[in-house]
């Protein structure tokens, strides 16, 4: 996928809040573009972008045949370095201090079948379903753990069907400042360069008020 870099930022109402607890400041943002990714099997990781020298690969293979016995496994994560996974809400703030419950060093789903039918399914933080959202905090391998990380989301959708997994990474991105946030599923960073949009809260305001202008600022 190429990488286009995002220089104007629309903020929604609902975001702006959100984008402060993420720590964000001036940051560029750089997002995957043309389209989602299928993730066949066997043909090699993926790698879906490298940031601070960490690529985030992702995966999809099958051992076995349907009709006797095998497995098929997805896997979401980093190459080298070590990054902290974990499903998250759409407009969540990815940032400084990110964590979850339920994150793992990198995700995996495995499916087991045996004679035509599935005996297991195993999930170790990715889950089958459609635009699953992964909020990613990545630390690069000469980055100790409790220093500055990189922040990034990925999307992603599995299904499963006669022991093979259907894994399509539908859309990402992440922000290149180390130490700055982002907000899942938005290609969105906060900073002094940050555009409220015709329905971001600076126009909800200006609504409320009765006063029928606009205010907006770019980025060179």
């Amino acid at each position: 996928m190429i990488d286009s870099r995002v220089r104007n930022y629309a903020l929604t109402a609902g975001g702006v809040a959100a984008l402060a607890a993420a720590g964000a400041t001036s940051a560029d943002i750089v997002s995957s573009s043309g389209g989602p990714v299928s993730i066949d099997t066997n043909t090699g990781q993926t790698t879906l972008f490298t940031v601070g020298g960490v690529s985030i690969d992702a995966k999809n293979i099958m051992s076995g045949t349907w009709l006797y016995t095998g497995y098929g496994t997805c896997y979401l994560g980093p190459r080298q370095g070590s990054a902290a996974l974990g499903t998250v809400n759409d407009g969540q703030a990815i940032g400084p201090g990110f964590s979850l419950s339920n994150s793992v060093t990198y995700a995996s789903i495995e499916i087991s079948f045996s004679y035509g039918k599935t005996s297991e399914i195993r999930t170790f933080g990715l889950i089958l379903g459609s635009s699953i959202l992964v909020g990613l905090e990545i630390y690069p391998s000469d980055m100790p753990v409790d220093g500055d990380a990189y922040h990034a989301w990925i999307e992603y959708s599995i299904s499963a069907n006669e022991g093979e997994f259907t894994y399509t990474i539908d859309r990402w991105a992440y922000n290149d400042v180390a130490g700055e946030g982002i907000i899942a599923g938005q290609n969105v960073a906060a900073g002094s360069s940050a555009v409220p949009g015709l329905g971001g809260l600076a126009a909800l305001a200006i609504g409320a008020a009765g006063v029928r202008s606009r205010r907006q600022r770019t980025v060179a």
